[in-house]
């Protein structure tokens, strides 16, 4: 068995961290000769065209492409009964002047772009006029505005919530410049770049003058804000509900999910992140889900209800006869043959129960 896990350029670092964790093959490009009992998570992968692959697939790259969409992500949610009333209405551009004109969409708006990233492609409108400006400028759908009042990224993998953060202010100079710092590095090491760190602090020493902090419309960490991890307890049982159904609805088996909280108190789902940036904490809980997620799939369990059912069937057998037809339901025996005539023929505790579980079943 070979077990890979395939990113992209953007999501490497992290990926790169967790195939050294788990002990997997990292890649950037599809996975060869692929054998039906291999295993492949897709973290932020990147592909153009529908991909087959053989074995176990978690975050299919076909579900990641759909996702990055955004558009396309916020209508497969919408798509669904139970998340449609926690994503905030939105339409292309092409129609939103007319929708605006029905009275179905009404400001302010967000117009963004299909494949935005952070705060990029997003235009707060609050006039018609700044709708039109949005639209010649590349917006390409729009979204009703939420007044939030908690943002939060909580991180699904297999139907649980594994961590959440919460956004708060980081409004000092000092955090902006570090944040930013981190960023050129990385981009520079990327493209194989030598900067003085001297000149890195005086350049943003004199651009972090020039930026808002916090930026109260958005919650980005460009913009003055950052990640504070919250215990379970302090989200909303509706919020987390949203987040799981979300990433279940889109296809994919884990995923960073933006969502929050409104004035009115509804909660409402932004998107989804597939590879999302890990360190610390966030990083080892993936390891974790991974970890166990991978055990399964090498050593699953038997289904405890069936091996109950195989048990009980045994014992209806030996009561009335090898011979017999096995019926289509167990528990037809049990009923069929008296339960004092199986009770005789159970050899353990173990076939006792799963007799009466059988039964009650049966009659459930």
């Amino acid at each position: 068995m070979a077990k890979y896990i395939w990113y992209s350029g953007a999501t490497d670092i992290t990926g790169q961290a967790l195939a050294e964790a788990l002990g997997l093959s990292g890649t950037k490009t599809k996975p060869r000769n692929l054998r039906a009992d291999d295993i492949v998570i897709g973290w932020g992968t990147k592909i153009k065209e529908n991909t087959n692959l053989t074995g176990t697939v978690l975050n299919h790259p076909d579900k990641i492409r759909d996702n990055r969409n955004k558009f396309k992500s916020l209508e497969i949610m919408q798509g669904s009964r139970d998340l449609a009333s926690n994503i905030a209405k939105f339409c292309p551009s092409g129609g939103v002047l007319r929708e605006m004109g029905a009275g179905n969409m009404t400001l302010p708006l967000v117009g963004r772009t299909n494949y935005h990233q952070g705060g990029k492609g997003f235009w707060l409108c609050l006039t018609k006029q700044q709708v039109e400006k949005a639209i010649a400028d590349g917006a390409q759908y729009f979204q009703t505005y939420i007044d939030i009042i908690d943002e939060y990224r909580l991180h699904v993998a297999f139907g649980s919530i594994i961590y959440a953060v919460k956004k708060v202010e980081n409004p000092t100079e000092a955090g902006w410049i570090t944040q930013r710092k981190e960023k050129v590095l990385d981009y520079a090491q990327k493209n194989n770049v030598n900067l003085d760190n001297a000149t890195i602090d005086y350049v943003l020493g004199k651009l972090v003058k020039e930026v808002t902090l916090p930026d109260r419309i958005v919650r980005s960490n460009r913009r003055g804000w950052k990640f504070s991890h919250v215990t379970l307890n302090r989200v909303t049982t509706g919020l987390k509900n949203a987040a799981i159904k979300a990433v279940e609805v889109t296809g994919l088996d884990f995923g960073a999910v933006d969502c929050a909280m409104s004035a009115d108190n509804t909660p409402y789902i932004i998107e989804i992140n597939s590879g999302p940036g890990l360190q610390g904490t966030s990083l080892q809980k993936y390891i974790e889900a991974f970890t166990a997620k991978i055990a399964a799939i090498e050593n699953p369990r038997p289904n405890p209800a069936r091996r109950a059912v195989n048990v009980a069937r045994n014992v209806a057998r030996r009561a009335v006869g090898a011979e017999n037809a096995v019926p289509e339901h167990p528990a037809a025996d049990v009923e069929n043959d008296g339960m004092a005539r199986l009770m005789q023929n159970v050899r353990n505790d173990e076939e006792a129960r799963a007799v009466i579980e059988a039964l009650m079943a049966r009659r459930g």
